[in-house]
């Protein structure tokens, strides 16, 4: 049986090598233990800022929800349509208030993106031009526009209305959308009258009679 019997010496170096085995563990120990800490800090920082931002968004979407709730309720006192459309043939609809159906007997779910019918098909026909011509000269001066012309209701009736909008753009100049609002003026529409065009200082300016 082999001696393993260490001398003083080899005892001692032995002792030593442990000893420095012994001391990078610790360091490599209080290293890990502050990198953990430095992680935690980051994750308990981030979780901050996550808890912060949601919070922020939380508020914004309660702000959005009011300011919509009181935009809604400002439109419902309108004695009016309120619309928001594309500049195109169909005059598509991003948003009409519920008093079309007032005025044209159509919901206005029928109208928003052309769902179920567009706002033109509800144009008397000769009056289509009439609403183009009205709205590109407004668009061209960069002029509020103002119509008079002639829908069919879904009951077969014909109704007057008054329209006043105007061309919506971005500070580049690039057009967006048309904002306006729609009156029912059956009654106060003679039986004849001529038809005019002029420009006035509040708007392009558009009349035309059922005679």
């Amino acid at each position: 049986m082999k001696n393993t019997t260490l001398t003083k010496k080899e005892l001692i170096e032995e002792m030593e090598r442990l000893q420095r085995i012994s001391d990078n563990l610790r360091m490599t120990n209080q290293d890990l233990e502050l990198l953990l800490a430095e992680k935690s800090s980051a994750l308990e920082k981030l979780k901050r800022e996550l808890e912060d931002r949601l919070a922020a968004q939380i508020r914004m979407e309660s702000a959005c929800r009011l300011n919509a709730e009181k935009y809604l309720t400002l439109i419902s006192n309108i004695p009016g349509v309120v619309y928001r459309c594309a500049n195109d043939a169909a005059w598509t609809m991003q948003f009409i208030s519920s008093t079309i159906e007032e005025i044209s007997g159509y919901p206005a779910s029928d109208f928003l993106d052309n769902a179920v019918r567009t706002y033109s098909s509800i144009i008397h026909g000769d009056d289509v031009m009439l609403v183009v011509n009205a709205v590109q000269n407004g668009l061209v001066a960069r002029k509020p526009y103002v119509v008079e012309y002639r829908i069919k209701h879904q009951d077969g009736s014909v109704r007057w209305v008054y329209e006043k909008g105007r061309g919506l753009f971005d500070k580049g100049g690039e057009f967006l959308w048309l904002d306006g609002v729609i009156f029912d003026i059956s009654d106060r529409i003679p039986a004849t009258d001529d038809h005019q065009w002029r420009i006035s200082d509040e708007g392009w300016q558009t009349r035309r009679s059922d005679g």
